[in-house]
């Protein structure tokens, strides 16, 4: 899927997050030979990883700890879209059971 596509997307949802957080979330989407919802899932998680590893953190943190909450949960949005059955798979890999 490429970044356009993605892109577009994550443009078409509402509510439209604000735009500090709209620009953090289309940064961090690239193109990706695989699907768009393993592509987002992952993404929040290493991004929530990248978090996780500055327990010396802060408030500059928390546009990461956002944009990492909204890809995983945009992550399960667009699987309910492609297909329902999908879910629990894409469940598995944001809990690092299956990659």
């Amino acid at each position: 899927m490429t970044r356009a596509d993605l892109l577009a997307w994550l443009d078409g949802r509402r509510p439209v997050p604000p735009p500090t957080l709209r620009e953090h979330l289309r940064a961090l989407v690239q193109d990706t030979p695989g699907n768009g919802p393993n592509h987002l899932a992952d993404a929040g998680v290493a991004l929530l990883a990248r978090v996780l590893d500055r327990p010396e953190g802060g408030r500059e943190l928390a546009l990461d700890l956002l944009a990492a909450d909204a890809l995983v949960t945009y992550a399960f949005e667009a699987q309910a879209e492609v297909d329902t059955a999908g879910l629990a798979a894409l469940a598995r890999r944001v809990a690092g059971e299956d990659a």
